[in-house]
């Protein structure tokens, strides 16, 4: 592998971690982001959580598409076998929190089996194969694009601290100033990827 391709993995993470946020671009996986982020601690045993899943979902995602789907002509099928995949994934990653970390299981309750509906989750996969990625350059959006809703989670957990220790007008309310946080959020990674791209 060159340099050239290393720099282009680089990109492809950074991209799904920043400038094409899952959470703060596409508005993906929304729901556990705003449910599970009052506290640091979940916040980044889910985030953690998510992008194992992630990772795991969109190469094993990557291969049946490209091994099974592609050969039979049969593309048309990939949103169940994808949905399949990620349920089984959930499902095998529950049970071993609850055998081996069930403080961790604990702490989840009923937001761990949701990871199983977390739609950016599967939007990872079907972008990958939208994009028509390899196996490499997916792995590596896949992770970029985990990393990207982990950091995001944290920063929205640290910034509701903050919020809950100051007296939130009564029209925004808590679901509200968590909004406002994110689109905050969006604008400033938005910022922060027009830099980067000004300076190549």
């Amino acid at each position: 592998m060159d340099w050239n391709q290393i720099f282009l993995l680089l990109q492809i993470i950074f991209t799904a971690a920043i400038a094409e946020n899952m959470a703060l671009y596409y508005f993906l996986g929304t729901c556990p982001l705003i449910s599970v982020s009052s506290n640091l601690q979940t916040s980044f045993q889910m985030g953690l959580t998510v992008c194992f899943v992630m990772l795991i979902s969109t190469s094993v995602n990557f291969a049946i598409y490209n091994w099974i789907l592609q050969p039979l002509n049969i593309e048309y099928l990939q949103l169940l076998f994808f949905v399949l995949v990620i349920a089984a994934i959930t499902h095998f990653l529950e049970l071993f929190l609850d055998r081996f970390f069930p403080e961790i299981y604990a702490s989840f309750g009923i937001f761990l089996p949701l990871i199983a509906v977390n739609c950016a989750i599967l939007g990872v996969s079907l972008f990958v194969v939208l994009r028509e990625y390899n196996f490499v350059s997916s792995v590596a959006y896949s992770l970029g694009s985990g990393l990207g809703w982990l950091l995001v989670i944290c920063l929205m957990a640290s910034l509701r601290k903050r919020v809950d220790e100051t007296v939130v007008p009564l029209y925004l309310g808590k679901t509200g100033i968590t909004m406002l946080i994110a689109s905050i959020m969006a604008m400033a990674f938005y910022g922060l990827s027009t830099v980067v791209n000004g300076m190549n």
